[in-house]
C-alpha cells in the first residue's frame, strides 16, 4: 500500500460512542497476542443482518498465522522480498496457485503485463542566453547525448490536442502547449504526429508541473514541463521574434514482466460478479508481511473456506492477487484499463470490489473505508460504497468491536475501479502516521507512535505483525466477501460507465 495522508481522529462524542462498544483484547506489552477476545452482542446496531453461519466463522486466526509464517518462509528463501520480477513474487504466487488448485473450485490463471520504471538523469532546456527551469515528464523519452535543438512553435489554432491545431511549421521544432486541454499523452501523440521533435507543456496555474506520460510508447517524443511564469517568459520571447532552444535529457527505462494471479469460481451468476483483491507484491526493501502479506493470506484463506462451504455462492466470485501495486497500482490499473479497452461489459458486470490491504499493523486501529462519505465528504465515491461499509460495520458492531472510518483515497487497488463507478470497500490498520491519544484509548497500543513503524522497511517481518488485528480483520473481510458472494441486493446501483483509470506514479504497459 502507498501511504495515506491520515486516519480520522476520534474525538468528543465519537470517542465516547466507540468506547461504549468495548474493544478487542489488545495487550500493549504483547503486540502479537494470538487470540481475539471481543464483547459479543446478539444483534448488530447498524447495516445488514449478520448470519451466525458467516464465512467469518470458518476463517481461523491460527490458520492465518500459519499461512503468514509460510509466506515469510517462502519470501525469505527467495529474494527476501516480493517486488515485481523477483523470485519471491514468483514463489509466493506458486504457493497460492497450489492451495487454490487443491480446492478444485476455481479456474486459476495468470494475466501478464510489463512494468516500466523510469530512471531519469540530468536534463537541461536552454535558450541562447539562459537556462529554463523545467522538469521532464515521467516516461519522457531521452535525447541523444548531444541533445536536440529547434525553434519554439505554438499551435496555429486550438490547444494542441487535435491534428488540425498544427501546421507544417512544427516539423522538427519544439511544440509549446498549455496544460488542461487534454491528457499529456494526447498532446504528445498529436504534436509528434505533426512532426514536432519535442513538446514543452506550461502549467495553467501557479506552481511546478509534475506530470507523467503513464508509460513509454514508441510514438512519443521528449516532453518537459515548465511553470506558468516560465511559459509566459517563453511566449513573450516568441512574440518578440524567433526563439531557438536546445534540450538534453538522460533517461533509462527499466522493464520487468510480472502478472496478476486471478482465481474465479466456476459457477455463480456472472452477470452479478463480486471481485476482491489483495496485492501480493512488496517493496524491494523488505518481506512486506503486513504490506501486504496480511491481505494476501486473508484472501487465500477466504478462498479456501468459500470453496469448502456446503452450498456454492450464488454469484460468481473473482479473487485477484495483484502485482505491481507498490509501483503505482499497476496490476489493478492494467486489469481495469485492459477491460475498458477490450471488454467494457466485464466492468459493467461487477457488483462490487472489496480490497484487502495492510490489515495487521502492530500499533493498529480498525479502520473501515468511509464509503458513504459521512466523515470524508469530498471524495465523490461510487454509489453503493456506503452499503459495503455498512456490512463491515454491522459485523464489527455485532461482536462489540470498535472501528473508525478512514479516508478511502487512492492509495491502494480499489482506486482503479472508482472512475468506472464500481462500489468499493475495505479495511486499513494504519501505516506511517502516528496514533492519536483518542485512538489509544479505544484500541490500545501507543499514542505518538506510528501505526506501522516498519512500513516499507526490512523490519516488515512476521514478528512485527499484530495477530489480533490479523484475525479480526481477516474474519471481517471473509464475512463481507461471503455475504456479497451470496447476495448483492443491498448495494445501491449507481451510474456505471467503464472509464480509463489514470496512473498513480509509475506506469505499466497495457
Amino acid at each position: 500500500m502507498r501511504d495515506r495522508q491520515s486516519l480520522v481522529r476520534a474525538a468528543g462524542a465519537a470517542t465516547a460512542a466507540l468506547l461504549l462498544l468495548g474493544c478487542g483484547a489488545f495487550d500493549p506489552g504483547s503486540a502479537n497476542t494470538p487470540t481475539v477476545s471481543v464483547a459479543p452482542s446478539p444483534t448488530p446496531t447498524t447495516g445488514q443482518p449478520v448470519n451466525a453461519g458467516s464465512l467469518a466463522d470458518a476463517v481461523s486466526g491460527g490458520v492465518l498465522t500459519e499461512r503468514l509464517r509460510e509466506l515469510e518462509r517462502i519470501t525469505g528463501a527467495a529474494d527476501g522480498n516480493r517486488s515485481p520480477g523477483s523470485q519471491g513474487f514468483e514463489a509466493a504466487a506458486q504457493y497460492i496457485e497450489e492451495e487454490l488448485a487443491a480446492t478444485g473450485f476455481y479456474d486459476v490463471r495468470r494475466e501478464g503485463f510489463t512494468i516500466q520504471v523510469p530512471h531519469p538523469g540530468r536534463s537541461e532546456l536552454a535558450t541562447d542566453d539562459r537556462v529554463v527551469n523545467q522538469i521532464p515528464l515521467s516516461f519522457s523519452p531521452g535525447t541523444p547525448a548531444e541533445g536536440i535543438s529547434g525553434r519554439l512553435v505554438e499551435p496555429v489554432d486550438g490547444d494542441g490536442c487535435s491534428a488540425s491545431d498544427w501546421d507544417e511549421s512544427v516539423a522538427g521544432q519544439f511544440a509549446l502547449v498549455t496544460r488542461g486541454g487534454c491528457s499529456f499523452e494526447q498532446m504528445n501523440r498529436v504534436a509528434a504526429a505533426a512532426g514536432a521533435s519535442m513538446v514543452i507543456v506550461t502549467n495553467h496555474q501557479e506552481g511546478g508541473l509534475y506530470g507523467t506520460l503513464n508509460g513509454m510508447r514508441p510514438e512519443f517524443v521528449p516532453m518537459t514541463g515548465v511553470t506558468r511564469s516560465e511559459g509566459d517568459r517563453l511566449r513573450a520571447r516568441l512574440m518578440a521574434g524567433e526563439l531557438q532552444l536546445r534540450f538534453s535529457f538522460e533517461q533509462r527505462i527499466e522493464s520487468w514482466d510480472t502478472f496478476n494471479l486471478v482465481a474465479e469460481t466456476r459457477g455463480g451468476d456472472d452477470q452479478n460478479l463480486l471481485m476482491a483483491g489483495a496485492h501480493l507484491d512488496s517493496v524491494p526493501d523488505g518481506p512486506g508481511m503486513n504490506d501486504n502479506g496480511s491481505g494476501s493470506v486473508v484472501l487465500l484463506e477466504t478462498a479456501v473456506q468459500l470453496a469448502a462451504r456446503p452450498d456454492p455462492p450464488r454469484n460468481k466470485v473473482r479473487l485477484v492477487w495483484w502485482g505491481g501495486e507498490e509501483l503505482g497500482l499497476l496490476g489493478s490499473l492494467h486489469w481495469v484499463n485492459t477491460r475498458v479497452a477490450d471488454d467494457p461489459q466485464a466492468i459493467e458486470r461487477l457488483a462490487a470490489y472489496v480490497n484487502v490491504d495492510m490489515i495487521a499493523s502492530p500499533n493498529y486501529v480498525i479502520g473501515v473505508y468511509d464509503g458513504d462519505g459521512s466523515d470524508f465528504p469530498d471524495e465523490g465515491l461510487p454509489a453503493g460504497s456506503g452499503d459495503i461499509e455498512a456490512i463491515y460495520t454491522a459485523w464489527f458492531d455485532s461482536i462489540g468491536q470498535p472501528w473508525l472510518p478512514v479516508e478511502v483515497g487512492s492509495s491502494s487497488d480499489h482506486a482503479a475501479f472508482m472512475p468506472s463507478g464500481v462500489p468499493v470497500g475495505g479495511l486499513f490498520t494504519g501505516a506511517g502516521d502516528a496514533k492519536s491519544a483518542d485512538e489509544q484509548a479505544i484500541f490500545g497500543g501507543q499514542a505518538g507512535q506510528e501505526y506501522d513503524p516498519n512500513y516499507h522497511s526490512a523490519a516488515g517481518t512476521f514478528d512485527n505483525v499484530n495477530q489480533v488485528a490479523l484475525e479480526v480483520n481477516g474474519k471481517a473481510s471473509a464475512h463481507v466477501i461471503g455475504t456479497l458472494a451470496d447476495d448483492t441486493s443491498m448495494i445501491t446501483d449507481g451510474p456505471r460507465e467503464p472509464a480509463w483509470a489514470q496512473g498513480f506514479g509509475y506506469a505499466g504497459t497495457v
